[in-house]
Order: C-alpha cells, then structure tokens, then sequence
C-alpha cells in the first residue's frame, strides 16, 4: 500500500475510558457538526466574514504509523510532495499541551478533493494508549484567522 492510505480501520472511535470524554472548552464560533467515519468530533470554525473551516478531532490506538507517515499523508492530501525522513523537523513544531509533547504542522496547498487552494494545521497528541489527532483545514485565509484559537484549543484538553 501507498504511504498515504489510510492507516485506520473505517469504524468510528470512540473513547477508550468507558464513555469519558477529555474536557475541552470550545470556542464560541465552533459549531459542532456530525462527525464521519474515523473521526471523533468535528466542529466548524467560522470567522468575522461569514467563511469557516473545518476542524477535525480523532484517535486511534497506538502511534497509527508514526510522525513521518502521518506528516506525508497530510502533505499528500495537499497536494504537496514527501519530505525526506532526515527533513521532518524542518516541517514540524513541538507544541507544549496539557496532555503532553505534541507535534504540529501547517501545510498550505491544493486540497486534492476538491482542487481549491488550502492550508491544514494538524497537531497530534501521543496520549496513553492511543494518538489523538486535531487538523484545522479550509480555505488558507479561514485557517489563518482560526490558527491562534486552534492551537490554544489544542493546548487545553485535558484527558481522562
């Protein structure tokens, strides 16, 4: 298989603890919106001018193929080319959070469904058993506009 096919089974996460969700505090212009297959929650993120972003929240057992994979198949859902194992750090930031280290990434590019520019922040979160995952994505101005409160959201979770 490529090393962007999808590295999770296509059934719907749920939390591992029994139903206890981590607490996370929202912003007031997410709405949150009917989560798809492999995702956990899924909000949209508007801004001032009427536009919003998606952002998706997932986990899934394990380190679901680890950094390198993961940074590629964002990039590839972009539209952009690999980076060089020896080249990940160039396109990484370590994120401090309230569950831990975690990775982050903003990537803009060619959204490869539908074709339109786009830009994707996502940040991983290695958390216990599982790897949790945030991605911010949309329109590249959108994105921008929702990036701070994205990455503070992202902070802020406390796990179970």
């Amino acid at each position: 298989p490529s090393p962007h096919a999808n590295l999770a089974p296509a059934a719907r996460p749920e939390p591992e603890s029994a139903g206890v969700e981590p607490k996370w505090t929202v912003p007031d212009n997410w709405t949150e919106k009917k989560a798809g297959a492999m995702v956990f929650k899924t909000f949209s993120a508007a801004n001032g001018n009427g536009k919003s972003a998606a952002v998706n929240i997932s986990f899934f057992p394990g380190d679901v193929g680890g950094t390198f994979a993961n940074v590629n198949r964002w990039r590839a859902q972009l539209g952009l080319p690999p980076v060089a194992h020896d080249k990940l750090e160039s396109v990484t930031q370590v994120l401090d959070t309230a569950g831990g280290k975690a990775t982050l990434v903003d990537f803009t590019g060619t959204d490869s469904r539908t074709g339109q520019p786009a830009r994707l922040v996502a940040v991983m979160v290695p958390h216990g058993d599982n790897t949790w995952f945030y991605k911010l994505s949309g329109e590249g101005a959108v994105v921008g506009d929702q990036k701070e409160s994205f990455v503070k959201f992202v902070q802020s979770v406390q796990y179970p």
